[in-house]
């Protein structure tokens, strides 16, 4: 185990690239490539110590995501007042594109991407906010030309999440009014509208890597499970009458709360996270087999069997703060998440037991 010390900062994503040889991370305005194998940090790629000749964001990252297709490349969002989309090699620790160059030099209104996910090789889809006043929108970007293809109106909130099913047809958003929208990416409609209930926000939405499942995980504490085989993502399937499905009931409701010796709480399934903490912040699915893993506000990780509704794993602690964000290698071995701690844990999942391997501080510095 590595452990390095550093300044207060915030661990906002962390990514599996090079087909799971490396991690990425971001935490302020700073991404950091490291070796999985080693925990050495092989890049720091940003604006560092002022130095405007970096290239980079000058302002927070708030979101990013991997290219699976092509698993080096990285893409970056800057917070308000920046309102970069950068495209990253990760493998040669370089810039790439800057995505929306030309919007920025043009003048024109463009929303901040919150959340985003390749649908395809080349096609990007982002999540905005709804900063003046109208709905959140979803823009689809082709990063070989770097230009928006298309946008269409998604939640009436701010979008928090967004994720892509396994096929590349279907978008689903989670926003801060406790909404979820499932979109069909060919038609760019909406094929369903849920909510996880009035007064929480939608923390994480995922689709299982064989596409039966989509779940939201919210500030309630709990992830929603739904079945596509009860609940279809295709027009065709879905009745007329029904078209408006926003109080569906859920497959399962994974409660993070601890169980509870009285009636009330008897139906209560044993998780991670007490009444009055954070709740869950992130969620990924094991690519391999139908096991969903979350993270949550006490600094615990836990496996859930999706079919069963179970958790096969209670409680795993690597951090001492909350969890902002968990990433899977592509063969299920290694799990990586990241904290308010400052911390980047590495687990070992080989033959179901799971175990801290590395710590690591981001960003790093020689002392």
């Amino acid at each position: 185990m590595t452990l390095l010390f550093l300044f207060v900062l915030q661990i906002q994503a962390v990514e599996f690239a090079a087909r799971g040889a490396s991690i990425v991370s971001c935490g302020s305005n700073l991404l950091k490539v490291w070796d999985c194998t080693t925990g050495s940090c092989l890049f720091n790629l940003g604006l560092i110590g002022g130095d405007r000749a970096s290239v980079g964001h000058k302002e927070k990252i708030i979101a990013m995501t991997v290219n699976p297709w092509q698993s080096c490349l990285v893409v970056t969002s800057g917070a308000k007042g920046d309102d970069k989309l950068l495209l990253w090699d990760a493998l040669r620790g370089e810039l790439d594109a800057d995505l929306n160059s030309n919007l920025r030099t043009r003048d024109q209104v463009h929303p901040l991407v919150v959340a985003m996910e390749f649908c395809s090789e080349n096609i990007l889809a982002c999540g905005s906010d709804c900063e003046y006043s109208g709905s959140a929108i979803v823009q689809l970007w082709d990063i070989e030309s770097a230009e928006s293809c298309l946008s269409f109106t998604a939640n009436d909130s701010y979008i928090t999440s967004l994720k892509v099913n396994p096929a590349g047809n279907t978008i689903i958003t989670g926003a801060g009014d406790g909404t979820i929208g499932l979109f069909d990416i060919r038609t760019c409609g909406a094929i369903n509208h849920l909510s996880v209930g009035s007064g929480f926000e939608v923390t994480s939405v995922s689709f299982s890597n064989c596409g039966t499942y989509f779940t939201a995980s919210s500030t309630s504490n709990n992830t929603l499970v739904w079945d596509t085989r009860i609940l279809p993502l295709n027009h065709g399937q879905i009745a007329h009458d029904s078209n408006d499905m926003r109080f569906s009931r859920p497959l399962h409701c994974l409660n993070h709360g601890k169980q509870m010796p009285t009636a009330e709480y008897a139906g209560q399934l044993p998780g991670h996270v007490d009444k009055g903490n954070q709740g869950v912040n992130d969620s990924r699915w094991l690519h391999r087999e139908s096991i969903l893993v979350t993270v949550s506000g006490d600094g615990s990780v836990a496996l859930w069997n999706v079919t069963l509704g179970q958790p096969c794993i209670r409680h795993i602690f690597g951090h001492t703060r909350c969890i902002n964000t968990i990433a899977i290698a592509p063969n299920d071995e290694y799990l990586c998440t990241g904290g308010d701690d400052q911390k980047i844990v590495l687990y070992h999942n080989k033959n179901g037991s799971t175990g801290s391997n590395w710590r690591l501080s981001h960003p790093l510095e020689d002392i």
